[in-house]
């Protein structure tokens, strides 16, 4: 049976791009520490911020149009869906210009912020614009079932960016910028690419369809809150840091924090196999077999939850030797970071194993609401820690709004679809205790 999965097209898929997104999430960490001997604390904070404009940017270019084009892909006839996606590039680009002129009137107060210079503000909102076109192009082979082109094509783009960014930094010497530029060319050269396949491949139709173009901005505007409050967990501490501290302590915190983004990794590969796994027993009719199921993914819970807690102890310990083993000096401090980092997504990954049963019972609305309150909570404790304590604080909130966010939607979900949590501890008290 287990031979039968393992060969069934769908597990194939899923691996692809499991892999895929694992290796363009795992590189970046991987040329950090030679990076970090060519680029001071304060450039890479500048690259950290760069990065934090360019999530708030582009999911606002975005606004969910791929999330769009994914609800309509399979009702929509082809000759239709051409025209539905130009409206949707027709979305994002009036949004890009609106966003355009909104940086050039906030210029002053964005370098105050994050220390970007002008230029590269403008250049961000343009990348971000570019990267739309990858973006289809992808969930479109995705939806193809084209799992190959999907994780080539990806995997390449990333290959490309990191080839050049240690070419312009490693060869060139020119620090944060040659990082920044090697971004840019990287994210553009793939859009135009991305944008001549869609064309080649017919996705395109030049017309103007006004009820598609306000079908989508119904679609996609309401979700950019909920998209922002993830944006809000993992952006706005840099920009209190870098603004109340510099950019050198915005490097060494995003540094320690770049730990987290392997453990981040393994949770969704997990997630992967496991959603389906659940989603599929959940859906057993016979009463007498779903409870004996229940227990058994009880159990299985458990575990995991133990595996990730001891495991993410001795990450822990091997992040520390890997600091001080590979990386620069001038990054020593960024281990004070690790552990609250590892932490934060050890949480997290108590989260994904909870979340599944709200997605299961369809009450999305109120884990939009869970996620949008404590995206709040964390811009308010973020600023107050990181103004009072310093940069650790903006850690020590990560934790503390990790743990809530997991622990509000681990009740929440008992109540939407509740499961025998406490029978394993019923059968442990009636075996070993009345004896």
């Amino acid at each position: 049976m287990i031979g039968k999965f393992l060969r069934h097209p769908l597990f194939k898929s899923s691996l692809i791009y499991t892999v895929s997104d694992g290796i363009n999430k795992s590189i970046p960490f991987f040329i950090l520490p030679i990076l970090s001997h060519y680029l001071l604390p304060g450039d890479y904070g500048i690259v950290s911020n760069f990065g934090v404009l360019t999530g708030i940017i582009g999911l606002i270019i975005n606004c969910s149009v791929d999330g769009a084009i994914s609800v309509n892909f399979y009702k929509t006839e082809s000759k239709e869906l051409k025209v539905y996606i130009f409206n949707c590039l027709l979305v994002s680009f009036s949004i890009f210009i609106l966003v355009l002129i909104s940086t050039i009137l906030a210029n002053s107060y964005l370098y105050q912020l994050l220390y970007i210079p002008f230029e590269y503000q403008l250049i961000c909102v343009v990348m971000c614009f570019f990267n739309l076109f990858t973006t289809i192009n992808l969930v479109l082979w995705r939806l193809e079932e084209k799992p190959v082109a999907f994780g080539l094509y990806d995997i390449s783009n990333t290959a490309i960016n990191i080839s050049l960014s240690l070419l312009f930094v490693v060869a060139f010497k020119e620090n944060w910028i040659g990082r920044i530029n090697a971004i840019v060319i990287a994210t553009i050269g793939y859009g135009l690419f991305s944008l001549f396949f869609l064309y080649k491949r017919g996705y395109v139709k030049i017309t103007y369809n006004p009820i598609y173009f306000r079908s989508i901005l119904l679609f996609g505007v309401p979700l950019i809150p909920h998209a922002l409050s993830f944006w809000l967990r993992s952006g706005v501490d840099r920009i209190f840091i870098s603004n109340f501290w510099g950019t050198s302590a915005v490097g060494l915190y995003a540094t320690g924090f770049q730990f987290g983004t392997l453990v981040s990794f393994m949770i969704l590969a997990f997630n992967n196999a496991f959603s389906p796994y659940l989603y599929k027993t959940l859906s057993i009719e016979d009463e007498n077999q779903l409870q004996y199921e229940k227990r058994k993914i009880v159990k299985l819970t458990y575990l995991i939850m133990l595996v990730l807690l001891l495991g993410g102890g001795l990450f822990i310990l091997l992040s520390k030797l890997i600091l001080t083993a590979f990386f620069s000096q001038e990054y020593y401090n960024a281990v004070e970071y690790v552990n609250w980092a590892i932490l934060s997504q050890i949480f997290q990954a108590y989260y994904v194993l909870f979340v599944n049963y709200i997605f299961f019972s369809k009450k999305n609305e109120k884990l939009a609401a869970i996620t949008i309150s404590c995206g709040v909570l964390q811009v308010l404790l973020s600023y107050l820690l990181v103004k009072i304590i310093g940069p650790l604080g903006a850690a020590y909130s990560s934790v503390i709004i990790a743990f809530i966010n997991f622990l509000v939607v681990m009740l929440f979900s008992q109540k939407v679809y509740p499961m025998p949590w406490a029978s394993i501890f019923i059968a442990w008290r009636d075996t070993y205790l009345k004896k």
